[in-house]
């Protein structure tokens, strides 16, 4: 994608040593803290380095200046650093573990972060947050814990559900698997959003008869509610494209 018009300024940590965070920002040459560098003048930016999902769940964490949300841990500086930069090349840019996207309502914070940039309509909010969440729990529950939706819609089905989730969630493996939600706002009146997972792959197929499906069917209502859908990378990426 293009390059973002203003990169990142400066590093805020919230639940991240002190120690690493300025480490971090002398190496890639960045201020510190949400008035670090030009991080507070017109178009400054600053990239939160969170240590887990409480250190996320500040709404005001998700407002200017702050247009990227990483989270730190278990990755090491390098690795750090590479999603800092990743967080330059685009408007907004949230890398968090599966088990944090999980745990905070992602796709509403990331439309408060754009609304915050370009004001929405509350139809746009409304669309453009029940499209997120659609995409964004595929990325989590489909694509890096790898459950699979329910079949039928029975009590049973529910539960067998319910109980691989959890059972997913609960192993560090697939909980740590990274979920990626990049954003750029176009000046032609385009919001375009990728959401990326670590999962195997999905090739989508045609439904026949048979057995409803009472979960897995997102990319349907995706297709339905936004411009354009692209599924990427052997569907671990989704590209959305909303007019505004």
């Amino acid at each position: 994608m293009a390059e973002a018009p203003h990169p990142v300024a400066a590093l805020h940590g919230l639940g991240v040593p002190p120690e690493r965070v300025r480490r971090l920002a002398a190496a890639l040459k960045v201020g510190v803290g949400a008035s670090g560098g030009n991080a507070t003048e017109d178009g400054g930016r600053v990239a939160v380095l969170l240590g887990d999902a409480e250190a996320a769940a500040d709404p005001a964490l998700w407002a200017r200046p702050f247009a990227a949300w990483i989270e730190a841990a278990p990755l090491d500086d390098d690795a750090v650093a590479a999603q800092v930069a990743r967080a330059g090349r685009a408007d907004l840019h949230a890398c968090l573990t599966t088990a944090t996207a999980n745990q905070l309502h992602l796709a509403g914070r990331i439309v408060h972060a754009v609304d915050c940039r370009r004001p929405l309509s509350d139809a746009q909010r409304d669309d453009i947050e029940l499209v997120l969440h659609e995409a964004i729990s595929n990325a989590v529950v489909h694509g890096n814990l790898q459950v699979e939706g329910m079949k039928g819609l029975s009590v049973d089905a529910l539960d067998r559900f319910s109980s691989a989730l959890a059972a997913r969630m609960a192993d560090p493996a697939y909980a740590a698997r990274r979920v990626e939600v990049s954003c750029w706002l176009r000046p032609e009146g385009e919001l375009l959003v990728e959401v990326a997972d670590e999962g195997s792959g999905f090739v989508p197929h045609s439904r026949g008869g048979g057995t409803p499906d009472a979960s897995g069917r997102g990319l349907d209502l995706i297709a339905a509610i936004a411009e354009q859908v692209e599924l990427l990378d052997e569907g671990r990426r989704i590209r959305i494209r909303f007019a505004l």
